[in-house]
């Protein structure tokens, strides 16, 4: 039960954090398409995205241990 309430956790973190930036960026495209602005928040949204998902699989790894490797106790 713990697994898949951490998976849906985790899915609402994503879908909480992600929509809006990508919504940002579609908006951001509409309005100046490739512009120097798209990129510049692209690489940011990216980074803080790559943080996002690297402090959840850590988390995870803390909570269930690494998976497909089982830990010898």
């Amino acid at each position: 039960m713990w697994r898949l309430g951490f998976f849906v956790w985790r899915a609402w973190i994503y879908a909480k954090y992600g929509v809006p930036a990508a919504l940002t960026l579609w908006l951001i495209y509409l309005a100046q398409g490739w512009s120097p602005l798209f990129w510049i928040v692209a690489v940011v949204l990216g980074c803080v995205g790559l943080g996002l998902v690297l402090g959840i699989t850590e988390f995870r790894n803390r909570e269930f241990g690494d998976i497909g490797r089982e830990r010898i106790r």
